[in-house]
C-alpha cells in the first residue's frame, strides 16, 4: 500500500471510486445505447476522473460528485481512455481541469498528449492499451490493491469470461494482447461498460506479470 503525508500530517493514499457505472444495451451486434463507466480517483485533496461517461448520465455524475461532498472545479485531471462521445459526453462539465489522451486518438487542444508509463501522481499511472481504438488508454492505480480502469480495453467481464475482444475493435490480437496485459497486472478490473470485478479466476499462470 502507497501512502504519503498529508498536509495536516495524515498518511493519504489513493482511492478508487465508480461515480457512474457503466452499460450498454444491444441485440446481436446492434449497439443501442451505451455509457461508459465514470470513475474517481482521490488522494487527499486531489482528484481526477477517467471519463466522464455520456450525456445521458449528466445528472448522475453531478450527484455522485455532491455526495462526496466535490464540484467539477475540485476535479484536477480528466483522462479519456479514447474519444468516443459515450466516454467524453460531459466533458464540457470540467473545463479547469487538464485533459489528458494518447496522440494517436489524434486530441485537439487543450488536451494534453499522453503515453505508456506517464505518471498523474504517485500510484497512478497510464498505460496504451490499443485495439478497440489505436490510442485507447488504461489507468492503473495502487490503492492497496491494483485497480485497472480499463476504458474500452475491457468493455465487460464478459469479454474475459468469452475471450473475445471489444466489439468494435480495429486490431483482434492487439486488442486480446492488451486485455491479457491488464488481467495481469491488476487485481481489480473497471471495465468501460460494466461493473468491476476481479481477475485472479481469469489469470491462467496465477502470476502478475
Amino acid at each position: 500500500m502507497r501512502m504519503r503525508m498529508g498536509e495536516d500530517g495524515e498518511m493519504t493514499e489513493n482511492r478508487v471510486e465508480v461515480l457512474c457505472p457503466g452499460m450498454i444495451r444491444r441485440e446481436g451486434q446492434i449497439i443501442f445505447e451505451a455509457r461508459s463507466s465514470a470513475t474517481l480517483v482521490s488522494r487527499g485533496e486531489r482528484h481526477l476522473l477517467v471519463d466522464t461517461s455520456g450525456p445521458q448520465n449528466r445528472a448522475l455524475l453531478l450527484q455522485a460528485l455532491e455526495e462526496r461532498g466535490l464540484t467539477p472545479e475540485n476535479i484536477e485531471v480528466v483522462v479519456m481512455t479514447h474519444l468516443h462521445n459515450d466516454h467524453e459526453g460531459n466533458l464540457d462539465l470540467f473545463p479547469r481541469a487538464r485533459r489528458y489522451a494518447h496522440r494517436l486518438e489524434a486530441p485537439k487542444p487543450p488536451y494534453q498528449i499522453v503515453d505508456e508509463g506517464f505518471e498523474i501522481w504517485e500510484g497512478v499511472r497510464l498505460l496504451h492499451t490499443p485495439g478497440h481504438t489505436q490510442g485507447s488508454l488504461s489507468v492503473l492505480v495502487d490503492a492497496g490493491e491494483t485497480y485497472a480502469l480499463a476504458g474500452d480495453a475491457i468493455p465487460m467481464e464478459d469479454n474475459v469470461r468469452r475471450w473475445v475482444p471489444p466489439g468494435i475493435h480495429y486490431d483482434r490480437e492487439l486488442a486480446l494482447a492488451s486485455m491479457s496485459r491488464l488481467l495481469h497486472l491488476a487485481d481489480i478490473v473497471v471495465p468501460g461498460h460494466g461493473p468491476p470485478f476481479r481477475t485472479a479466476k481469469y489469470r491462467k499462470d496465477g502470476e502478475k506479470r
